[in-house]
């Protein structure tokens, strides 16, 4: 990643450094991680995340291949149907529609929807909810 102020940093550690070195006697030992060279180190709560949502990553992966699947026989399954699969999140299916009234129609049939991706071959174990959420075709 980018960033602008890593000259500038690099400067101002350098003339440390410098001064560092003025001040210490080449004749003295002195200690190999001085005080003022020293770096900042990372958290280790950044770490933790980046390992976490990998994980996360992975023991998510089979469900999006399975959405990615839903989405490819979607008009198949419901043909005519107004929604369309909009994204998969945490469990929830969230179909699109384009209008309110598409969304009014839609909300007593989503029982026998949620049943039939249920039967589906790879669907997801444990909780699974199907949502609406009203957006254009564009």
């Amino acid at each position: 990643m980018f960033d602008p102020y890593e000259q500038k940093r690099r400067r101002a550690r350098e003339q440390r450094q410098s001064r560092l070195n003025r001040i210490v006697s080449p004749d003295l030992p002195i200690d190999g991680d001085a005080v003022e060279a020293r770096r900042p180190t990372a958290a280790v709560g950044g770490l933790l995340d980046a390992v976490m949502d990998s994980v996360a990553r992975e023991l998510y992966r089979d469900e999006a291949r399975f959405f990615d699947r839903l989405r490819e026989q979607w008009a198949e399954l419901f043909p005519g149907c107004p929604a369309r699969p909009g994204r998969w999140q945490e469990g929830k299916l969230v179909l699109y529609v384009a209008t309110a009234g598409q969304s009014f129609a839609l909300r007593p049939k989503l029982p026998a929807m949620k049943r039939r991706i249920l039967a589906l071959d790879g669907a997801p174990k444990g909780r699974f909810a199907l949502l609406v959420e009203i957006k254009g075709r564009g």
